[in-house]
């Protein structure tokens, strides 16, 4: 393998660990939290897909703030779905404060179980708490061969077109479809980049882009130590940042309004240790029989994606071609199973800290792997 190729490997010298090794200390440190083993068990299974796929702002890395949370009373660990209302192709659930990484999944199945069986499904969820990457749950639904829809909100994080205080969450939303391959995923924030890069960029001392943050007054920075909050994807007024305003405000409309629960502005932090997070959540699933033949719609698909693969590539991107939605997360996916999960130091050094805070072994020293 060439330097450069090496160089260009944004994993090169992090340790990697095989993927049941996360998952057993995460439970270990959830049982000590108050979980059950079978709970902490698949709620730290659900954790790690965001790792598996590579989004590891939101896999392992959040444990910490999951376990001080349920810790300090936070949220509820014997916490169950409620139903508040619901028809043959409705639910309206309550999480009841529960772990949204339990919760969030039994409301999706439940919204995939009544699509199977009338040809749709939407189902809201109130008063949750993060629940994980969005694109699990739309994942859930193409895995059993229908689509899936999936939004949260969060708490505010990005400001409103000309605003200067945060009022909205990153507010994600996936979108996924079966094909004859790999499930087609739409996995993305509403915020033009997520916090997550802000903080790269600090660690490693460079400018960001124009577009992505603003100050605490509200001015566009390109220093990322002056960023206070994200801007709407797409960024300015001029670079058509209403776009992402709108979307944004569009999934609180559904996951708070529509929930009857919390909109972002009055969604709790993670890090919030007064108060309960509020987070809200909705799901959409619909067989695909329902209005076409399967079979055809995933051939069809399958030669959509397959044009758009074979468009001519940008000067600059003949590497990779083009790519659609989903491919990154998949590429990660495949090498992760293969080669274990990253975990970058400063990750391992917090759950260093979680281990001994709440006295459960440490089991992921890079030198024991």
């Amino acid at each position: 393998m060439s330097e450069a190729t090496v160089s260009s490997d944004p994993w090169a010298g992090v340790s990697r660990f095989a993927e049941e090794r996360l998952v057993a200390f995460a439970a270990a440190a959830l049982v000590a939290s108050g979980l059950g083993t079978d709970e902490a068990r698949r709620a730290a299974d659900f954790l790690l897909i965001a790792d598996r796929r590579g989004i590891d702002s939101h896999g392992v890395a959040r444990l910490p703030g999951f376990v001080r949370r349920l810790r300090a009373n936070l949220i509820d660990p014997d916490a169950t779905l409620t139903v508040d209302r619901e028809t043959p192709v409705t639910v309206a659930l309550n999480a009841n404060n529960g772990l949204g990484l339990l919760l969030a999944p039994a409301a999706m199945e439940r919204c995939i179980a009544k699509a199977e069986a009338t040809g749709i499904c939407l189902a809201t969820v109130r008063q949750s708490n993060h629940f994980g990457i969005a694109g699990a749950y739309a994942l859930m639904a193409a895995e059993r061969g229908l689509g899936g829809l999936a939004m949260t909100n969060a708490s505010p994080l990005v400001v409103p077109v000309f605003g200067a205080t945060a009022m909205l969450g990153t507010n994600p939303l996936a979108f996924a479809v079966p094909t004859g391959g790999r499930p087609f995923v739409l996995d993305m924030s509403t915020s033009t980049v997520a916090w997550g890069k802000i903080e790269i960029a600090r660690r490693a001392g460079l400018p960001i882009p124009r577009g992505w943050g603003v100050t605490d007054d509200g001015e566009p920075t390109t220093d990322p130590a002056q960023v206070k909050w994200l801007l709407p994807l797409g960024g300015e007024r001029a670079t058509s940042g209403q776009k992402g305003y709108g979307l944004g405000l569009m999934v609180d409309i559904f996951c708070g309004l529509l929930s009857g629960g919390a909109t972002s502005g009055h969604v709790a932090r993670a890090t919030d240790t007064g108060r309960s997070q509020g987070t809200g959540h909705t799901f959409l699933a619909w067989r695909i029989d329902a209005f076409r033949d399967e079979a055809e719609f995933r051939t069809e698909i399958d030669g959509l994606i397959a044009e758009l693969r074979a468009t001519p590539a940008a000067p600059g991107h003949e590497g990779t071609g083009v790519l659609v939605p989903g491919d990154p997360e998949a590429d990660a996916e495949a090498r992760n199973r293969r080669d274990g999960i990253p975990v970058r130091p400063e990750v391992l050094a917090e759950l260093h800290t979680l281990a001994s805070e709440i006295d459960v072994p440490f089991t992921l020293d890079p030198s024991g792997e």
